[in-house]
């Protein structure tokens, strides 16, 4: 199962859950996520704290894959939304779209998969399924920035 807390941040949270359960179910990933939304700061402050790095990101994974007395927990995503938003006008694509790829990025991370490491492969799946499950998605909202 996947959650999304999005506090202050208005997003249709039904539209990724939907999606992003339908591409755990084809990747194989079985186990609970947790998608939080955050601001700038939080981003800077975890980004510290688990990589040494003093700034904000767009998206951290952390990878629990542990069994737990409430089933199978993969772990959690943070996603910085006013970066994503900045991310989004600079492409020339939706926020949806940003967004929904930043938590493709961070599932791909929590199913073992690391674009630092690997040549290439995970940012094609990433495309593949952003590609599959959004950008032919009639349902996709194409206002932009």
């Amino acid at each position: 199962m996947i959650k999304i807390t999005a506090g202050e941040f208005k997003i249709d949270e039904v539209f990724y859950v939907e999606r992003l359960e339908q591409i755990a179910a084809q990747q194989n990933l079985n186990g609970d996520v947790v998608i939080k939304l955050g601001d700038k700061e939080e981003a800077r402050a975890l980004n510290l704290q688990y990589l040494q790095k003093d700034y904000p990101t767009d998206v951290l994974s952390f990878p629990f894959n542990e069994e737990l007395p409430s089933g199978y927990y993969l772990g959690d995503i943070f996603i910085c939304y006013p970066i994503a938003e900045e991310q989004a006008r600079e492409s020339g694509i939706t926020l949806q779209e940003e967004l929904f790829t930043l938590m493709v990025h961070g599932l791909l991370h929590l199913s073992g998969l690391d674009h630092e490491s690997d040549a290439g492969e995970m940012e094609q799946l990433q495309e593949q399924l952003v590609e599959k499950h959004i950008k032919r998605d009639s349902q996709i909202s194409h206002e932009k920035f």
